[in-house]
C-alpha cells in the first residue's frame, strides 16, 4: 500500500473542496450575508492549507522513477472509502462557522447526509425555514457533488491511476462506460449529469419565478438527495407542474446512467433500445408504474379526511387530504413511489399516516432501490433480480442436480464471480441492517423507528417511519446513534465494500 499516494490523492480532493465551498461564499455576498461569507471562506481556507500540506508532503509518490503510476487498485479503494469521512468533516465546518449548527456532530451528520444524497436531517422545521440562503445552498450543493461523486471529478481532473478510482466510485454491476477510456467515459457521464441539471433547473425557473429555489430542488432532484429550502419541501409549492417535472428527473436519475452515454454516443435509437432491452430498467419502471397504481388505489378506497369537517375530523385524520379524489389519491401515490425508490426523499404528503398497507409498500421499495449505475440508492433493481434468480437456481439445482444451471440477465450469462458478489454483498446489508436495528433498539427506539431509521441512512433513502418520518427529523438521536448512522450513509453511498475493505488488516499491507 502505497500511503504516501492516498495522502497525495486526498489533498487534491481537499484542494477540490475548498474551490467548491466558494461558490456558496459568493451566494452569500449576492444575498449580502456578511458572516456566512466569513464561515464559507473559512472553511474553503481550512481545507486548501490541508490539501495543499498534503500535496506538498506526499509529492512525488504517485509516479515511480521512470514516470509510471506508483498507484493501483487498493490505493483507489482506500481515496474512495476516506473521501467521504473527509468531505463529511470539511462539508460540516460552514454549518458550524455560521452557527446554524452547534454540535460537531450534528454538522458531521448534516454534511454526511448531504454528500452521500441521503437527506435525513437533524434539522427542525423552524431551523430549515430560518437558515440563511448560503447555508441552504451549501447544504443542497452538497447533494449535487455526492450525486456525481468528488472523486469522478477527481478523475477527470487526474486520470493517472484513474482506473481504479473509477471502478471503485461508479456503483453497479455493468460498466458500459468502463470499456473506453477511463478519462472519457468520466467527462462523459460529468456532461450528461450537468447536462440534465441544467435543462431541469431551466423548467423549474420557468414555472417557480426563483432561481434559487429551481437550484435547490434541482441539486435535490438529479442527485437523487431531496434537501430542500423548506420544512414543508416539494409541499411548499402547492403545484402538480413543480411535482411532474421533478417526477420526471427523478426517474430519469434512478435509470443506469449508461444507457445515456450510449445515447450520447451511438444515437436515441440505440439509447431507447438501450431501456427496452434492458430488464433492469423495464423491472424498475414496471415496480414504479405497479406501485403507483395500487398505493393510489387504496388511498382512494382508504379515503383519507373524506371531507369530513374541522369539528368532525378526528385527531389522527387532521392535514390529511380527501383522497376521494382519485386523481389526488393518484398524484401523492406517483410522488412518493418515484420519491422513495428512487431515494430521492423530498415529501408532498406525510406518507407515514396512510394505511399500514402503503407503508410497507413504500419501505419495500426502498429496500429495491433504483437501478445500478443510477445516483439512487438502495439494493439497486439488477441485484434483487441476480438473487432471485440464483434462489429459482437454487431449486433448480436441487431439483435435477446434473443439468447445468446459470443466471442470465439481458440474455447473457452472468459470470459466476459477479453473481457470488451480489450475494455476498445481499448477505452483507442483511447482516448490517440487522446489526443497526438491535442497536437501535438497544437504545430504546421502538422497531419500527429502529428498523426504517436504518433502511432510511443505509440505502440513501432519507426519511423513515414514526420517529424519523417525513414529518420528523433525527435530531433527538444520541450523537453515538448520529455518528453509526452517518457511518451507515457512507456504507450505503459506497455500497459497502470500499467501506469495509478499510477495515481488513490485510488491506494496508504492502
Amino acid at each position: 500500500m502505497n500511503l504516501r499516494a492516498v495522502g497525495w490523492m486526498l489533498g487534491q480532493v481537499l484542494l477540490l473542496l475548498g474551490a467548491f465551498l466558494c461558490v456558496p461564499a459568493l451566494v452569500a455576498w449576492g444575498y449580502d450575508e456578511t458572516d456566512e461569507i466569513w464561515s464559507c471562506l473559512v472553511s474553503a481556507g481550512i481545507s486548501a492549507v490541508l490539501g495543499l500540506l498534503m500535496v506538498r508532503l506526499n509529492r512525488g509518490s504517485t509516479l515511480t522513477a521512470d514516470g509510471h503510476p506508483n498507484y493501483f487498485r487498493r490505493e483507489g479503494l482506500a481515496v474512495v472509502g476516506l473521501v467521504w469521512l473527509v468531505a463529511s468533516i470539511i462539508g460540516g465546518l460552514p454549518f458550524l462557522l455560521s452557527r446554524v449548527l452547534t454540535s460537531p456532530v450534528d454538522a458531521l451528520f448534516e454534511a454526511a447526509s448531504g454528500f452521500t444524497t441521503t437527506g435525513s436531517t437533524i434539522m427542525s422545521g423552524e431551523c430549515i425555514d430560518g437558515m440563511p440562503k448560503a447555508i441552504a445552498f451549501w447544504r443542497s450543493f452538497t447533494h449535487w457533488l455526492g450525486g456525481f461523486g468528488i472523486v469522478m471529478v477527481f478523475v477527470v481532473l487526474f486520470p493517472t491511476g484513474g482506473r481504479s478510482l473509477f471502478r471503485s466510485e461508479i456503483p453497479g454491476i455493468a460498466r458500459e462506460a468502463g470499456h473506453h477510456r477511463v478519462r472519457d467515459s468520466a467527462l462523459g457521464l460529468l456532461r450528461i449529469y450537468v447536462g440534465l441539471s441544467v435543462i431541469q433547473f431551466v423548467i423549474l425557473w420557468a414555472i417557480m419565478d426563483s432561481w434559487f429555489d429551481a437550484i435547490i430542488h434541482t441539486f435535490g432532484t438529479l442527485a437523487t438527495g431531496g434537501f430542500s429550502n423548506y420544512s414543508s419541501s416539494v409541499a411548499h409549492f402547492d403545484s402538480f407542474a413543480v411535482e411532474l417535472v421533478i417526477v420526471i428527473f427523478m426517474l430519469l436519475a434512478g435509470i443506469n446512467f449508461a444507457i445515456y452515454d450510449i445515447t450520447l454516443r451511438k444515437g436515441p435509437r440505440a439509447g431507447w433500445r438501450g431501456i427496452v432491452t434492458s430488464l433492469e430498467a423495464k423491472t424498475f419502471l414496471g415496480i414504479v408504474l405497479a406501485s403507483t397504481i395500487v398505493i393510489g388505489f387504496v388511498l382512494w378506497m382508504w379515503g383519507g379526511s373524506a371531507g369530513m369537517s374541522a369539528e368532525e375530523l378526528p385527531v389522527a385524520l387532521e392535514g390529511i387530504p380527501d383522497y376521494r379524489h382519485l386523481g389526488l389519491a393518484m398524484r401523492d401515490s406517483l410522488f412518493q413511489v418515484v420519491c422513495l425508490q428512487t431515494s430521492t426523499g423530498y415529501g408532498t404528503a406525510d406518507f407515514d399516516r396512510w394505511p399500514e398497507v402503503c407503508r410497507m409498500l413504500l419501505m419495500m421499495l426502498c429496500v429495491i432501490g433504483a437501478c445500478a449505475g443510477s445516483t439512487g440508492g438502495g439494493i439497486k433493481v439488477v441485484r434483487i433480480l441476480i438473487v432471485a434468480k440464483a434462489a429459482m437456481v437454487g431449486v433448480s439445482r436441487f431439483v435435477r442436480p446434473r443439468a447445468i444451471h446459470s443466471i442470465r440477465i439481458d440474455g447473457q450469462t452472468l459470470d459466476p464471480a459477479v453473481a457470488s458478489s451480489v450475494t455476498g454483498y445481499f448477505a452483507l446489508w442483511i447482516l448490517v441492517f440487522l446489526f443497526g436495528t438491535t442497536v437501535m433498539s438497544f437504545f430504546g427506539y421502538d422497531p419500527v423507528t429502529s428498523s426504517t431509521a436504518v433502511l432510511a441512512t443505509l440505502n440513501n433513502i432519507g426519511p423513515g417511519l414514526e420517529i424519523v418520518g417525513p414529518t420528523q427529523n433525527f435530531g433527538g438521536m444520541p450523537d453515538a446513534l448520529k455518528l453509526l448512522l452517518s457511518l451507515f450513509m457512507i456504507l450505503g453511498r459506497l455500497e459497502f465494500y470500499a467501506v469495509v475493505a478499510l477495515f481488513v488488516p490485510g488491506f494496508w499491507k504492502k
